[in-house]
């Protein structure tokens, strides 16, 4: 299940030199207070060039495996680092 999924779409601006981006996910509790935060570098962008982003939380039971297929990098079920290769998680 998933009850969040958010995608777009940047563009970097046609003048000028390229700039280095990164995606930046923070993760805060009710209370406000940042709970984890990850950063991954997206890379340099010419000036033209874009991105897209696909960003979604997935709901498991921590107790059921996952397989990941060399394609895809959602688990069929469960639980674990989602990396693109055919192996079983657990």
């Amino acid at each position: 299940m998933t009850p969040l999924r958010v995608d777009g779409s940047i563009r970097h601006p046609s003048g000028g030199e390229a700039w280095e981006y990164s995606a930046v996910v923070t993760i805060t509790n009710d209370r406000g207070e940042e709970i984890g935060r990850h950063i991954v570098g997206v890379g340099a962008l010419q000036p033209g060039e874009g991105r897209t982003f696909s960003f979604a939380v997935e709901v498991f039971k921590p107790n059921m495996a996952a397989t990941v297929n060399q394609s895809d990098t959602t688990p069929t079920r469960g639980v674990g680092q989602l990396t693109p290769s055919t192996r079983r998680i657990r």
